[in-house]
């Protein structure tokens, strides 16, 4: 009949860029939906498509549009909102809204990108707030925004691990990752052993996404999540005497070309230069490498240390991972210290958390602080 021949009456749709580049040119059928026509173009999570001035819906078909045979579409990329994230996570009044899982997805595409156009090894200028393991505590986070200053007014450097254990890592991704976007020079984001598939799968953040992002979402997000992560920044140079990384230095590293060679994005193995970076730990009582007992990468000595330092004309090594009872510890002779900023760790350990600040002179000051200390979320 009439409308059947109508639904299946042939258009040819042209898609164009916004500036007017062509996209691809498709034959499609009068009823097929806009969502199946945005799915041949790519995630249509991250797509819209525009004719004549209006945003088409998913559920719109060329029929019910009353299209002629041949049309113009043109084809935006969707970015994100980064504004009311930040405004709802600082106020910590309402965290399982901040934002649906299409929004999260739109998200990790542009910062992956924007991730990885830096450098393996970020090249930093003091002042510095420097951060370390916060993993999931989003009080920790905030806390350390209230205190020191937020992105805009304040540099931040974060030696990564980021979620699994802590109740929000999700919201401290968004958080750190919003603050990235709208201040890319201020806000420095390095890896961690936690940001890896494997390691999150286990310890938190894959049951994370699916409880907040039920059904196949949550295991979307959390693979875009993994993209994120494999786009990290591995350490940082500060004022070409200041070497930041998450955990450690590895036999495999020698001068930083070395690191600096690695073509992002990369999956983090079980042994090997990437490995040793987010997982080797200092032992002042221990010259030279040695097999971890956890069977992952080294201990590394003293001798180590000074070593690293002289072949690469650096002073001193910030890292974190390890808990610290008093939130910070020296090791190698007062040539590195251990960071950590999560205050009584999981509520497992008395530990205090600290953040380093550095000034425009080097000049290192470690402040401490409790869980007591920890702003306390809006009703």
């Amino acid at each position: 009949d009439a409308k059947s021949k109508e639904d299946d009456a042939k258009i040819t749709v042209t898609v164009l860029t916004f500036s007017g580049e062509t996209v691809a040119t498709l034959s499609i059928v009068s009823s097929l939906p806009v969502l199946s026509l945005k799915q041949q173009l790519g995630d249509p999570v991250l797509i819209a498509l525009h004719w004549e001035g209006k945003v088409l819906q998913d559920s719109e078909t060329p029929s019910s549009l009353a299209w002629p045979s041949e049309v113009t579409l043109t084809k935006v990329e969707m970015t994100f909102d980064h504004e009311r994230p930040i405004t709802l996570l600082r106020d910590q009044s309402n965290t399982f809204g901040v934002m649906d899982g299409d929004e999260a997805r739109r998200m990790c595409t542009a910062m992956k990108e924007l991730l990885l156009k830096e450098a393996n090894v970020l090249e930093l200028q003091a002042p510095l707030v420097i951060s370390a393991h916060l993993t999931g505590n989003l009080n920790a986070l905030n806390y350390i925004f209230n205190t020191f200053g937020e992105p805009g007014g304040t540099s931040h450097l974060f030696l990564g691990n980021y979620v699994n254990k802590g109740r929000n890592g999700i919201d401290v991704m968004i958080l750190l990752l919003c603050f990235k976007k709208k201040f890319p020079g201020q806000v420095h984001l390095l890896r961690g052993k936690h940001e890896c598939s494997s390691i999150a799968r286990i310890y938190g953040f894959y049951d994370e996404c699916k409880h907040r992002f039920p059904s196949r979402s949550g295991v979307k997000l959390f693979r875009q999540f993994v993209e994120v992560f494999d786009n990290l920044p591995l350490a940082a140079v500060i004022q070409s005497r200041v070497f930041c990384v998450s955990s450690g230095l590895s036999p495999k590293l020698d001068d930083l070309e070395e690191l600096r060679k690695l073509q992002r994005p990369l999956e983090v193995g079980s042994d090997g230069l990437v490995c040793d970076l987010l997982w080797s730990d200092p032992e002042d009582h221990q010259p030279g490498w040695h097999e971890m007992d956890k069977g992952m990468s080294y201990t590394y000595g003293p001798d180590v240390v000074d070593e690293f330092l002289k072949k690469n004309h650096m002073d001193f090594i910030v890292r974190g991972t390890q808990v610290v009872e008093e939130g910070y510890e020296f090791f190698a002779d007062g040539k590195g210290v251990s960071i950590f900023s999560f205050p009584s760790f999981l509520g497992e350990f008395n530990n205090k958390a600290s953040v380093m600040l550095l000034d425009e002179q080097l000049q290192q000051s470690l402040h401490t602080f409790d869980d007591t200390m920890l702003p306390v979320p809006s009703a």
